[in-house]
């Protein structure tokens, strides 16, 4: 076996079990667009099929399906809030100490949420819950001078 092939394999392994560790923690979970998840798995069978079927070593085979995890992992990575921190996607995990602003929108059946850092919106989540839920749980854990209740 490659060196390549054990690091990408342990590399699949840990963002596993990051992922995990993460739908343990979440405690209110936004929605998650349905098209790209849909295009991840479909790409994720097709790279499974092509990698155990038709290639023949076995460093292509594990190669194949590490990268089979990782594509499944970024396809199911949740969105929302944790007891103490937001989650978005990969690249977008903070701590509620590092959030400037929280902005709970109300429209029809479900609740936008605005995150700020700064000036900057850094996110925008939508949850199926109302927004006195999120308000309720967010002005626990945020202080409520920065948490912004609108209705839309």
């Amino acid at each position: 076996m490659s060196s390549f092939t054990i690091f990408y394999s342990i590399l699949a392994m840990a963002l596993l079990v990051i992922w995990l560790v993460v739908q343990f923690h979440m405690v209110y979970r936004a929605k998650s667009s349905r098209v790209m998840r849909i295009i991840l798995t479909v790409i994720a069978i097709g790279l499974l099929i092509a990698s155990v079927v038709v290639t023949g070593s076995v460093d292509d085979k594990l190669t194949g399906v590490a990268s089979v995890i990782i594509l499944l992992v970024f396809a199911f990575w949740p969105k929302g809030f944790t007891k103490t921190m937001l989650i978005a996607n990969l690249n977008t995990v903070r701590q509620f100490a590092a959030i400037s602003k929280i902005e709970l929108i109300t429209k029809e059946a479900e609740t936008v949420v605005q995150v700020f850092s700064g000036q900057i919106q850094i996110t925008t989540l939508k949850f199926k819950l109302d927004s006195q839920t999120l308000a309720k749980f967010l002005k626990e854990r945020f202080p409520e001078k920065r948490l912004v209740v609108k209705s839309a």
